[in-house]
């Protein structure tokens, strides 16, 4: 494959990362939200206890990307673009899981209802931390593949200059 292709795909691959990494966020903070509800009524409080000014006061500390437990990955570094089609698509579907109204309304959810919505929208994280994964895979493989181009002499900087 002639290189200015390779880079060209690199460069598509990496835009494609990041709408799908900026989606997995987005499908993050409304598991954390919908979990968060779940965490309070096992505190023994009801549905009708939880207010939306509570939660909204709460949002920081929902929100904050602690490190897990053994979670032992250095993260990627995403530049936060302006979303493109593959983003607005995703979040689509996301949308039809669980919209920005319908979690405005999570302290109404049954038990079994809220219970189903984690679990479709844990779900959706991982097809998207998946989808994510095999990106990266496929970048830094052609990243590696330039770079080999370069060192062995296959391309040179100097045409790159031309």
């Amino acid at each position: 494959m002639p290189l200015d292709r390779l880079r060209g795909l690199r460069v598509e691959a990496s835009a494609a990362e990041g709408d799908v990494s900026f989606v997995r966020r987005v499908a993050q903070g409304r598991l954390d939200i919908v979990g968060h509800e779940a965490k309070v009524r096992a505190g023994g409080d009801s549905p009708s206890d939880t207010k939306v000014d509570d939660l909204l006061f709460e949002m920081p500390d929902i929100l904050t990307d602690a490190p897990t437990e053994g979670d032992q990955r250095v993260p990627r570094a995403v530049p936060v673009l302006e979303p493109g089609d593959i983003a607005l698509a995703l979040v689509d579907s996301l949308n039809r899981i669980a919209s920005p109204a319908e979690l405005s309304g999570v302290s109404d959810l049954e038990k079994g209802q809220l219970a189903d919505l984690f679990d479709t929208l844990r779900e959706f994280e991982v097809e998207m931390s998946t989808i994510r994964r095999q990106l990266h895979d496929r970048i830094d493989a052609m990243q590696d593949e330039i770079a080999r181009r370069y060192r062995d002499g296959e391309a040179s900087v100097d045409a790159l200059l031309t």
